[in-house]
């Protein structure tokens, strides 16, 4: 894990990979209503975007200023905003975060809580809330938007420094099996408790 400012950091390009992936998914969110469910436990798409939100927020102003009181999910407070004005803002927020990052003031580390973070450790944590709320997304809308296989793989080599026991059941569902021939999409989706799909009619 390197130590060097966040802008010159590889995992910048793992924070930029997932959120290209995730606005490709948020196109299709433009034609669902915001009611539709999702693979989130009692939230609705406009739940799940202003969730989004939030999370892109707390990452940008973790930026700006070094640190934040802790990288956990916000809470779902819904803003009233209808999905394309949700959408809209996450593509703002989206290219505020990675200027944000690649600016020289990003620093090395992070005060996260208590304790200090690497910023390549807290860079590849919100590529993988990014990149899997991204499937929440597609799955929502009912899209095949699988994650890359290469994108997988980078962020199962992280996983074992951005999840554990403690993590469960609050942040990610309980590990799912997968079989001996799984993709990396499907391990890490198993690995996180998403191995399960939107019933459709």
């Amino acid at each position: 894990m390197s130590t060097a400012p966040a802008g010159t950091l590889p995992e910048l390009a793992l924070l930029e990979r997932a959120i290209g992936y995730t606005r490709v998914a948020l196109v299709a969110a433009l034609d669902v209503p915001g009611d539709a469910p999702t693979t989130c436990a009692g939230w609705t798409l406009e739940d799940l975007l202003t969730h989004m939100n939030a999370s892109l927020l707390t990452l940008d102003q973790a930026a700006q200023v070094g640190g934040i009181a802790l990288f956990d999910p916000p809470g779902c407070s819904r803003g009233g905003l209808a999905v394309h004005e949700q959408v809209q803002l996450l593509s703002a927020r989206a290219c505020a975060l990675l200027d944000s990052w690649t600016g020289r003031e990003a620093p090395e580390m992070f005060r996260v809580g208590g304790s200090e973070l690497q910023a390549g450790l807290l860079a590849s944590a919100g590529a993988l809330e990014i990149t899997l709320h991204g499937w929440d997304v597609g799955q929502a809308c009912g899209s095949n938007h699988p994650v890359p296989a290469a994108l997988a793989e980078d962020l199962l080599s992280y996983a074992p420094l951005l999840i554990s026991d403690a993590d469960r059941p609050h942040r990610f569902g309980p590990a799912l099996p997968t079989g001996a021939d799984a993709t990396a999409d499907v391990e890490l989706l198993a690995l996180v408790g998403r191995g399960e799909r939107i019933p459709r009619a």
